[in-house]
């Protein structure tokens, strides 16, 4: 009797195993999670790729435009010191003259401004004079371009002066610091020059949005298949899932119960009797019936397995049209059957028991050949209460019970007292 917990144990794994929807709801959410983080870190890294080429061209442009003038105005912006080190003079009779100037040099690569420095961080000279003589000693790009490096930047200018002293609004710009380095090899200042890229950004998110279009295309494409098939597999699954967990239940030849179904049923219907009682008032109680059938081998002996087969379907027909809905049978072993009767006590467990065994020896079976023979059926009955702390102790009872009515002449109803 002990041994049943292991006869439950394949329907309970079935049981607990995940269930195939949700393999396919992880999935999906999976892809579609796969599709966005796709999506960002592909049109991330290639948005930054775009914006350090756009940066490289700039910073080249730059360079090519802010040292061409640094060449041809050298003589006029630099010149000794006391200590014979060079530095940035402009005489303010120049400065008319070097604005014409700058604005050809800067007009044909869209540069809207461009600064000069000297070593001490000083504004000697911009396209917009009202900052001339100011000092940008917190500016970290222009610091590195004081130690020999060129920095960059995109920034996004709201508003912004360009060389014709006209604002611009919401204009992206690469503001690029470049170090002049005299013939000693000596950092003298720095050109701060800003270029427009308002025009290639505006490029970039259209390019952007038309690979963000193809790219999410392709890839709910692909998710899609793989979601199609995803779908038709876990649609099998499911049905195999199904089938297991109806086989691992049903008795193939009976179409009852099966032991290990059975005995998990049992226990559930045991669990409530022993929760709904408070250990002095019994509420509810959990009846049990061996039913075997008398002299079965003789039957097979006789007129073969396949009529011992049939009579077991008939048998189980007229046993479970003997009980009520909400009672449950299933095979407990070759011919012998197990009926439990939740919140049914002993008169009425005896009561159910005397009907099968009436039904059973008043209804003649056919057997090959148009005989008709008459089966009969031994019966153990057992009761248990919430009081009691083992079903088990109850199954045995039932089953020494089935034991004393063969001992006893079959065809009866008996039990332990």
């Amino acid at each position: 009797m002990l041994w049943y917990s292991t006869m439950a144990e394949p329907l309970t794994s079935i049981s607990s195993r995940r269930n195939p929807k949700q393999v396919l709801r992880v999935f999906t959410v999976f892809s579609v999670l796969s599709v966005i983080s796709i999506l960002l870190l592909v049109s991330g890294g290639i948005y930054r790729i775009l914006s350090s080429h756009i940066i490289r061209e700039a910073e080249m442009n730059s360079m090519s435009v802010a040292y061409a003038i640094y060449e041809r105005e050298q003589e006029r912006l630099v010149s000794a010191g006391a200590d014979g080190k060079q530095t940035f003079s402009i005489s303010p009779e120049y400065l008319p003259e070097l604005d014409l100037r700058m604005k050809r040099y800067l007009h044909p690569f869209n540069m809207y401004k461009i600064k000069l420095f000297d070593a001490g961080k000083r504004v000697v000279y911009s396209t917009d004079h009202s900052i001339v003589g100011r000092v940008d000693a917190k500016n970290e790009l222009l610091a590195r371009a004081l130690k020999g490096e060129i920095a960059s930047t995109i920034l996004k200018k709201d508003g912004i002066l360009d060389l014709e002293g006209e604002k611009r609004f919401n204009v992206d710009v690469v503001e690029t610091y470049l170090p002049i380095i005299n013939d000693d090899h000596e950092v003298i200042g720095s050109f701060e020059v800003y270029i427009d890229i308002t025009r290639y950004k505006n490029e970039i998110k259209k390019v952007m949005l038309s690979l963000s279009l193809i790219l999410s295309a392709v890839l709910f494409f692909v998710f899609g298949i793989l979601f199609g098939l995803m779908s038709k597999s876990t649609k099998e699954l499911t049905e195999t899932q199904k089938e297991l967990e109806r086989m691992a239940k049903t008795d193939g030849l009976t179409g009852l119960f099966t032991r290990g179904y059975l005995i998990t049923r049992a226990e559930e219907e045991f669990s409530k009797v022993v929760r709904h009682s408070d250990g002095r008032i019994i509420k509810n109680f959990l009846g049990f019936i061996m039913v075997d059938v008398d002299h079965f081998k003789d039957i097979n002996d006789r007129y073969g397995h396949l009529v011992g087969d049939e009579i077991l379907r008939n048998l189980s027909s007229l046993i479970r049209s003997s009980i009520r809905v909400y009672d449950f049978v299933g095979r407990y072993g070759g011919e012998e059957f197990l009926v439990v009767l939740p919140n049914t006590d002993f008169e009425e467990t005896l009561t159910i028991a005397q009907r099968i065994l009436r039904m059973v020896r008043e209804t003649p079976f056919t057997v090959p050949g148009g005989q008709t023979i008459t089966i009969t059926v031994s019966l153990g009955i057992s009761c248990v209460s919430g009081s009691d702390k083992d079903m088990d102790a109850a199954l045995k009872k039932a089953d020494d019970g089935l034991y004393k009515a063969k001992n006893s002449g079959r065809d009866q109803v008996a039990w332990i007292a």
